[in-house]
């Protein structure tokens, strides 16, 4: 048995490598802040309530044998964790993103290509700035704690109580029926990994004191092919593929609006990265039928209205859509 320690824990993956480690039977501490609701959550754990960015007091009277930082998103920031948790014998397990990487239309790439610099250390805004501000978290978990460190390179992350919707948009869309506008992709390979096999190849990888960089992009699929499968009834959908040049023109929002479409060749490289190292180590990837079916229960159980999802198109801008494409369809 290990003492774990997840900083986060009550997120999406944070709350399924609380269920992973504590199925493994390991001791299992969250600290968080104590915002997020704990519907769901496994039981037997610990909760330190605290706020990592202001107190971490709390935190240094104590050792874990393991540290998993699922919600590390600015350098000094993990850094502070990193020196309050340094302790001999403690693995550092950062999660980090594919997004590192400072040319991100490169197929192929591994975990030793050359990331991106952070120019300004003292930003405080994400957006633009994420893989960079990722890449610097790296640097500091790694000078912290040098060997004893494992840096996760994850993709889109998706499955159930994946609150962004990046994907759970697709599935629950697929219940819904009707015509179903999706983007006439000149290159339809998507990449992405299902949440519950992440957190328990990070458990795995977690016992056996592995250490290291590794890419963790999940298995790889036709765009088209999953849409298919988020189809519940072929009777009452309709698949409409509308061309991207059309997309672009009504201003439709790529990978927020319409997941997983990216038309710019400046990012797809990411589709393409290499995860060997990491299935070398004993990631495997479920079936995704079992994914999406996942994935769409409990999106249901949540019974969102429209204007509550953070993702995908909303019914009525679908429709305006549909109607526009059809007209120019017919017109040429």
């Amino acid at each position: 048995m290990m003492k774990v320690l997840l900083i986060g824990g009550t997120r999406f993956l944070g709350k399924h490598l609380a269920d992973s480690f504590n199925k493994n039977q390991h001791e299992v501490t969250l600290f968080h802040r104590g915002n997020t609701s704990k519907k769901g959550l496994t039981e037997n754990v610990h909760e330190i309530i605290g706020d990592r960015d202001l107190d971490l007091s709390s935190l240094k009277s104590e050792s874990w044998d393991i540290v998993v930082d699922t919600c590390g998103y600015f350098p000094k920031q993990v850094r502070k964790s990193a020196e309050a948790l340094k302790k001999e014998g403690t693995l550092y397990i950062f999660v980090s993103s594919v997004s590192v990487y400072e040319d991100q239309s490169v197929r192929n790439i591994t975990e030793e290509a050359k990331t991106a610099n952070l120019i300004d250390p003292t930003i405080t805004e994400i957006g633009e700035h994420y893989g960079a501000l990722k890449a610097a978290c790296e640097q500091e978990v790694l000078e912290v704690f040098g060997d004893n460190a494992l840096i996760v390179r994850p993709g889109l992350i998706v499955g159930p109580h994946d609150y962004t919707d990046r994907f759970t948009y697709w599935p629950d869309r697929g219940i819904r029926g009707g015509e179903i506008l999706i983007p006439e992709m000149k290159d339809p390979i998507v990449r992405f990994i299902d949440v519950r096999d992440l957190a328990n190849w990070i458990v795995r990888m977690a016992e056996n004191k592995e250490k290291g960089i590794y890419q963790a992009v999940g298995g790889v699929y036709d765009f088209n092919e999953v849409v298919q499968k988020c189809l519940w009834s072929q009777e009452h959908s309709t698949i409409v593929p509308v061309a991207e040049s059309f997309l672009l023109k009504e201003n439709v929002g790529e990978w927020i609006e319409l997941p997983l479409w990216i038309s710019s060749e400046d990012y797809r490289g990411l589709d393409y990265a290499d995860d060997s190292k990491a299935i070398n180590k004993g990631l495997i990837f479920r079936p995704i039928e079992e994914t999406i079916k996942d994935t769409a229960d409990w999106s249901q159980s949540r019974n969102l209205k429209p204007d509550e999802w953070k993702a995908g198109l909303h019914p009525d801008k679908e429709k305006t859509l549909l109607k526009k494409w059809n007209e120019s369809v017919k017109l040429s």
